[in-house]
């Protein structure tokens, strides 16, 4: 059996000066984690926030999503 153990660690860093900071620590617990997992990777990955346009988008209106056929008089 395989198994994928991921540790999620949201950080807010203000630069990148700060952003390699908290990747060093996170580093030196990395290399704590290879004496027993030597197989143990890391990512560190910038995260953009969404706009709020598409964090709020309105509910569309259900008469455009019901699935019913338009009736059609010849």
């Amino acid at each position: 059996m395989k198994l994928r153990a991921e540790i999620v660690i949201e950080i807010d860093a203000d630069d990148f000066v700060v952003a390699a900071d908290h990747q060093r620590r996170i580093e030196a617990i990395l290399t704590q984690v290879r004496e027993d997992y030597p197989q143990a990777s890391m990512m560190l990955r910038e995260r953009k926030e969404r706009s709020a346009a598409r964090r709020f988008r309105p509910e569309q209106a259900s008469r455009e999503r019901t699935g019913r056929l338009n009736q059609y008089v010849d």
